[in-house]
């Protein structure tokens, strides 16, 4: 997949909606404000074709791209709230993401 920033970020919050299974409504609001209706519809359909290996390999090889500084991870990650918090409730699981991402994007 050929990503740029917007992508990258708008997988990243992809994928922190679908953990439950499920992008809801108002997790797709907060998404939409980093992309155009058209490019989201587009890219849901990759996402969508993509297993989460796949998704998470695709910010393992971009994070150094687009999530260099910790000004970048700590935007990536405080947007990563928001949609979490979209929802109004923050599981167990959404937790347990949140921390692995912020691993992830931290990791060398």
């Amino acid at each position: 997949m050929r990503i740029n920033r917007n992508k990258f970020k708008t997988l990243l919050l992809l994928y922190a909606a679908n953990i439950d299974g499920q992008v809801h409504p108002d997790e797709v609001k907060v998404i939409l404000k980093n992309m155009d209706s058209k490019n989201f519809e587009k890219l849901m359909m990759e996402f969508g074709k993509m297993s989460d290996l796949e998704i998470l390999e695709c910010i393992r090889e971009n994070k150094d791209k687009y999530a260099a500084t910790p000004a970048d991870r700590l935007k990536l990650l405080e947007e990563l709230r928001t949609v979490i918090a979209a929802d109004d409730k923050c599981t167990s699981m959404e937790e347990f993401l949140y921390r692995n991402i912020d691993k992830l994007l931290k990791q060398e």
